[in-house]
């Protein structure tokens, strides 16, 4: 989660709520943004494997708290850029919460639809506009920070990020049988299908799950997954692609193989 602090952590609350058991280890992954889930699933994919015990990814964000009104310092009727940078955000962003449970091993074909290997999760970000994106606390309560500018970075950086990630793997863009691609706005989908020549049927889950609940920040990557396998069937041997974009500025992928 990015979007708030509590102490005892959420972790605390919820695992007494839903009556897990005390022995229950956790992890706090905080204020990483919109590209949390997938180093989130990598965390947890390097624990199962070296515990061969499934794990939990819960993501979780409530950015409807942290809507603010016009700043307090301005004369009324006097708009400026940061105000206006602030409504078209918080149109964007919306409450939304996600989980996925990763198992040491594959279960049988009867219990689960669609069952997806983490392969690989892979990063690039570029500090050069780290300060284009962001999230502050400030005396009035935290301030999102979303330029313009940020397709036009995801624009010089996703191609090669996506293709080092499928090469490293043996596999190509043709490889590729469904793609969830994080929605930070309608601008984004259209610049990564561009540059990754994606028709619309590839970015139809992306598009869907951005008009029907909004970015939920980190919970919608894992939103735009189960709506992908709900909507088709993945072959055996093919791959998925997940991608995500946040603070930074960063870009996550990951690579699942369909089983």
């Amino acid at each position: 989660s990015c979007t708030g602090y509590v102490t005892p952590g959420l972790d605390i609350r919820l695992s007494h709520e839903l009556g897990m058991p005390a022995n229950l280890r956790r992890v706090i992954i905080g204020h990483m943004g919109c590209h949390a889930a997938v180093p989130g699933l990598g965390t947890v994919a390097e624990y199962v494997a070296v515990h061969g015990r499934p794990a939990l990814l819960l993501c979780v964000e409530l950015a409807s708290l942290h809507a603010q009104p016009k700043s307090p310092t301005l004369h009324a009727g006097s708009p400026t850029i940061e105000d206006f940078e602030q409504i078209v955000a918080h149109s964007l962003f919306a409450d939304g919460a996600s989980a996925v449970v990763v198992a040491p091993e594959q279960r049988p074909a009867s219990a689960v639809a669609s069952q997806l290997e983490i392969v690989d999760v892979m990063a690039s970000t570029d500090s050069s506009v780290s300060d284009y994106m962001g999230w502050l606390v400030t005396d009035h309560g935290f301030r999102m920070r979303l330029s313009p500018q940020v397709p036009e970075v995801l624009e010089r950086h996703v191609a090669g990020l996506v293709t080092t990630l499928l090469s490293t793997h043996g596999y190509t863009l043709d490889d590729v049988d469904g793609w969830a691609i994080h929605p930070g706005g309608a601008r984004i989908l259209r610049v990564v299908a561009n540059q990754l020549q994606l028709s619309e049927e590839a970015t139809a889950p992306s598009y869907d799950i951005l008009r029907e609940y909004g970015n939920c920040s980190s919970a919608t990557v894992l939103i735009i997954l189960q709506r992908l396998l709900q909507t088709r069937e993945i072959p055996p041997g093919k791959v998925v692609v997940a991608l995500g974009f946040g603070p930074g500025l960063t870009l996550f992928a990951a690579l699942l193989k369909a089983h």
